[in-house]
């Protein structure tokens, strides 16, 4: 995605290059459901919570300033509906919703044993706290670089490198705990 050099797809929109604003559609509604859906969403709310992004875009433009990366930008926006959304509805979201929320059913064609890490996978992110969910999404699910986790999150920079070195750690050592040959 885009670092704020010509190719941003809204400065080329604010340039009056229309078919940028779609370029930056098609590539972002996606991952932007995606989070949505893990953050614990349904996936009605999630195509609404997308589209509000794009509106929200589109009202802000005219103060657009390109710096940084686009989609940090758009995921930035993307956090504060969430919060927004779970403000309003009065309530946070159980594990089991954000575990139905994940989507990562695998093909009836996948081994049983991609079948069992899937399901161990599955339980040990729908035991991890919200801020923690949050976190492994936009550094490891959007790969998106710490410095713009940091921003997104407003924690300094550190504090994501750790916390994300030792939640990946401690979601490793959950799934291995949950295998059926492991020895704990």
């Amino acid at each position: 995605m885009s670092t704020g050099a010509p190719d941003d797809y809204l400065v080329r929109f604010k340039a009056g290059d229309t078919a940028a604003f779609d370029e930056l559609v098609s590539e972002m509604a996606p991952r932007l459901k995606g989070y949505f859906l893990r953050q614990g969403a349904q996936p009605s709310t999630a195509e609404d919570l997308v589209q509000n992004v794009f509106v929200r875009i589109i009202q802000n433009l005219p103060r657009y300033q390109p710096s940084g990366r686009l989609d940090a930008f758009c995921l930035r926006i993307a956090r504060n509906l969430w919060i927004d959304n779970r403000r309003r509805s009065g309530r946070e979201f159980s594990s089991e919703e954000a575990r139905e929320g994940l989507d990562v059913q695998p093909g009836p064609m996948e081994s049983a044993d991609r079948d069992d890490r899937v399901v161990q996978l599955r339980t040990a992110l729908g035991k991890l706290d919200q801020e923690t969910r949050e976190l492994l999404e936009l550094a490891v699910l959007q790969q998106l670089p710490y410095k713009d986790v940091a921003m997104i999150l407003d924690i300094p920079i550190g504090t994501v490198k750790s916390r994300v070195y030792y939640s990946l750690r401690r979601l490793r050592d959950r799934v291995q705990n949950l295998s059926p040959g492991s020895t704990s």
